[in-house]
């Protein structure tokens, strides 16, 4: 490691990484070096209003795609555009149903593709249609369902219009706000949190010798129509906090038993008594007003049950999401989409319910280099499992992601990369996911800068973000999280470095914030050394974070937890305001100490092992403070580390010297938190 020292700044690093198609308005930067920080894309801002090819609602697929005549399906547009074998595309205002592939688009740095909104146009591609043709539900199904004879509507489709074929995730709007299927559930009054066991059913769980589960009893369930649990799905809750869903194969009304198709996951104890729980998603008992249910009513047809708001509205206001995607890169390469919404993306695998997604890329081709994503906006997507994520990429290379907005992602996490390397994702705002707003496997040389992460991570076992198999080089600078759960993570990585950022403590995860699970070498977790951490004895660095808990809270400080015991990895912390916590396993098990560097750091709080018991101690200029107290004193002068060890690894990135709000930092003063 770098002796701190306080030798000037470098200066004449590389400049913001170039290579947009578009000249945009610089953000503003005062000659003190103020960062004007925007989360998430502009919806006014203007793409260009001259492009090589023009689609509008109004074309034909028949025209030449001039402004004065243009096509009427951005898949004509594409077609005409990858004929020409580079340019751009301007996408006229309005909300184009269809499901874009960009496969043909294989530009190169010189020669690339760009699809853009018209000026000012609001675009948007979604996967959902109009749902019409309502009806009130005839009594006789609503009695043979168990829903209410009145205030229930029913419409029908052909079942081959839902191409994701996920009867649960139509994922139904009315009036453009989101409707939850209908969910049996201890407590509905948040129906978009499902990793709090508090809100499942107990009941009787019935297993095979192999402790699966067979079947669930509940005496709720007596006397509900034979038929009535037909199409729905069991939620099954395991400790601490995961959720299975199985298939349904019957349902005894006599006794409350539903038996499932095969055996489920295995049946957990405490103390040798069952502590698992139940939901059932999709159950017509559980209609309420704002809420639905959808059954095969013949191989060929599909019913959907809604009980509406507004019922005088409802063959206008009503869609339904029938594709599992909007916009797919396939095999495209050097394609930038600006400005651009993609919404509404369902499904029960993986693999839809992605708005915008590359599922793998062939990098023999040079297929994945130089996407951009600029000022886009993707969410408002359902997936039945714990879907990739509602923007999935995966094996992309010099990928740009910038003022991208993700919300309202359920069931999904909200950006997922995946094999990716040399990434530049910044001012991206993430709100609403289910799971984890942001998750990567296996990123390398990347930044991940100056983006809000809110009201996300509701579902079971999710968390803040994290870095996973073989993430190496990744720069986390100015990221905010608020009301997000569990905690910021890593595994099977080496040189993640956190600075100026955010992270909350979560007491429902034992109030943790940024936790590393690597582990031990020999542990067969892969890299050379056996932990999983691609190279050995690199450092990580964490410096002017803020780490803070709940000041209502009673739950022990715990908010960074390092390790692990025996790796060749050290842990240097810096400037940080933290409720407790660190490489605890120098304390209490064998760690060599010398792999622990920590200095001007703040303890709201100590974790139990934080201690005389333990041998710990106040580091260098170390203090403790209340909750809500601001530091006194100044920090380290980081600019010779970062200058020596870290700016190195990433040449595209030139903000050293703002702090998670944007405002110059004074090194010869330096904070201590995230913001000076």
């Amino acid at each position: 490691m770098t002796m701190l020292t306080r030798r000037p700044f470098l200066t004449g690093l590389a400049g913001v990484w170039a290579g947009s198609f578009f000249v945009r308005p610089a953000r503003s930067e005062t000659a003190a070096g103020a960062l004007d920080i925007r989360y998430g894309w502009d919806p006014d801002i203007a793409g260009p209003v001259t492009a090589d090819v023009h689609v509008a609602l109004h074309g034909d697929d028949e025209a030449n795609g001039t402004l004065a005549d243009p096509v009427r399906t951005i898949g004509r547009g594409i077609d005409l555009l990858a004929a020409q074998g580079s340019g751009s595309l301007a996408i006229h205002s309005g909300t184009y149903r269809e499901e874009v592939t960009l496969d043909q688009l294989r530009g190169t740095a010189q020669m690339p593709y760009r699809i853009h909104r018209y000026g000012q146009d609001r675009v948007t591609i979604t996967a959902a249609e109009p749902l019409t043709g309502w009806i009130p539900c005839p009594l006789a199904e609503a009695q043979a369902l168990g829903i209410p004879g009145s205030g229930v509507f029913v419409a029908r489709l052909p079942a081959n219009h839902m191409r994701h074929g996920a009867l649960n995730a139509l994922n139904l709007h009315e009036a453009g706000q989101w409707r939850s299927i209908a969910v049996d559930r201890a407590d509905t009054s948040d129906p978009e949190t499902t990793g709090d066991q508090t809100t499942y059913h107990p009941a009787t769980f019935h297993i095979d010798p192999q402790d699966r589960i067979l079947a669930v009893q509940d005496p709720r369930l007596i006397g509900q129509p034979t038929d009535a649990v037909q199409g729905a799905e069991l939620l099954i809750y395991h400790y601490p906090n995961m959720v299975s869903a199985v298939q349904i194969d019957g349902f005894d009304p006599a006794t409350g038993q539903i038996t499932l198709i095969q055996p489920g996951p295995a049946l957990q104890r405490t103390n040798k008594e069952p502590v698992m729980r139940y939901a059932l998603r999709g159950a017509p008992w559980a209609l309420t007003k704002g809420t639905w249910i959808a059954r095969n009513t013949s191989p060929d047809e599909v019913s959907v049950y809604f009980w509406p708001t507004d019922p005088a509205a409802l063959d206008s206001n009503i869609e339904i999401s029938v594709r599992p995607t909007c916009i797919d890169f396939g095999q495209a390469r050097h394609v930038e989409l600006f400005g651009l919404e993609a919404l509404r993306a369902a499904g029960a695998d993986t693999r839809s319910s992605i708005c915008i997604r590359a599922i793998g890329f062939d990098t023999a081709t040079g297929a994945g280099q130089g996407l951009r994503l600029i000022h886009c906006r993707v969410g408002e997507t359902m997936s039945l499992v714990r879907g990739y994520g509602a923007l999935y990429l995966r094996g992309a290379t010099d990928l740009m992601i910038q003022n991208v907005s993700i919300a309202s992602a359920r069931g999904n996490f909200g950006l997922f990369l995946a094999g990716c390397t040399n990434v530049d994702a910044r001012f991206l705002h993430i709100a609403n996911t289910s799971n984890s707003p942001a998750r990567f496997f296996t990123l390398r040389s990347s930044v991940l800068a100056f983006s809000q992460f809110e009201d996300s991570a509701r579902d079971a076992h999710a968390n803040k973000f994290n870095f996973y198999e073989g993430s190496d080089s990744v720069l986390v600078y100015g990221v905010r999280c608020r009301n997000v759960g569990g905690y910021a993570t890593y595994q099977e990585a080496s040189r993640i470095h956190f600075a100026f950022c955010e992270i909350p403590c979560d007491p429902a995860a034992q109030n943790r914030a940024l936790v590393s699970q690597n582990r031990s070498p020999g542990a067969n977790q892969g890299g050379p050394d056996g932990s999983g951490d691609p190279i050995v004895g690199t450092t990580f660095y964490y410096w002017n974070n803020s780490l803070l808990a709940d000041p209502g809270h009673a739950q022990k400080a715990n908010a960074l937890q390092l390790g692990p015991e025996l790796s060749s990895q050290t842990h240097a912390v810096f400037n940080t305001i933290l409720h407790g916590g660190g490489l605890a396993q120098i304390y209490t098990k064998d760690a060599n100490p010398a792999r622990e560097q920590r200095a001007h750091n703040r303890y709201t709080g100590l974790s139990y092992w934080q201690a005389p018991k333990y041998m710990w101690h106040l580091g260098l200029y170390e203090e403790l403070m209340r909750l809500g107290q601001r530091p006194s004193d100044a920090g380290l002068d980081m600019r010779s580390v970062i200058a020596a060890e870290i700016a190195p690894l990433f040449p595209g990135f030139t903000h050293w010297n703002v702090d998670i709000n944007g405002r110059p930092i004074d090194w010869t003063n330096p904070p201590i938190g995230c913001q000076t």
